[in-house]
């Protein structure tokens, strides 16, 4: 079985990719046909963490997508799960003024300053979803299987993020 590649999870390279608790909240609303109603309700589930800082990790290639699945199952139990997600151009971002600031995250040391902490009122996020609904923008997942594959490569390579013990653990080269 070979590793997903960005074209396969239907990832525009050059894009931040937001995680979703669940790709529902956002496919759930396709078939509406209020585009402002349905941008207030995917607004709504995919941007309710407390405070507007929200997370966003940037990827180009399909390493860089490796190495922020190892990242975002790093402190998960258990780890080999599947990974729900919408991925936004910087221009959509921009289009409604959100701003983000590189801020390291992880212990994967090829990705750890691909992390972005985006500042997104309600007003912003709704704004945002409406762009992507518009747009026809689905979120995607990685699948169990794949999330599987991805670890397992990541660890072959020395990526601290999928360590147990991060103890003399080096990340090699890509």
């Amino acid at each position: 079985m070979t590793l997903p590649s960005l074209a396969d999870l239907g990832i525009v390279p050059g894009s931040f990719i937001r995680k979703l608790d669940n790709r529902n909240h956002w496919n759930a609303y396709k078939d509406e046909t209020d585009a402002a109603s349905a941008s207030l309700l995917i607004a709504a589930k995919v941007f309710k963490d407390k405070g507007n800082i929200y997370s966003l990790w940037w990827v180009y290639t399909d390493q860089e997508f490796y190495g922020v699945v190892a990242l975002l199952t790093e402190n998960a139990t258990p780890r080999d799960r599947k990974i729900d997600f919408i991925w936004i151009l910087e221009h959509e971002l921009q289009e409604v003024g959100i701003a983000c600031r590189n801020v390291s995250e992880g212990s994967c040391l090829h990705v750890e300053n691909l992390h972005f902490d985006a500042e997104i009122d309600s007003g912003m996020a709704q704004q945002l979803c409406h762009i992507l609904w518009t747009r026809n923008r689905e979120a995607k997942r990685c699948l169990k299987e794949n999330t599987i594959q991805i670890l397992e490569h990541q660890q072959n390579l020395g990526c601290k993020a999928t360590e147990t013990s991060l103890e003399n653990c080096e990340c090699e080269t890509w």
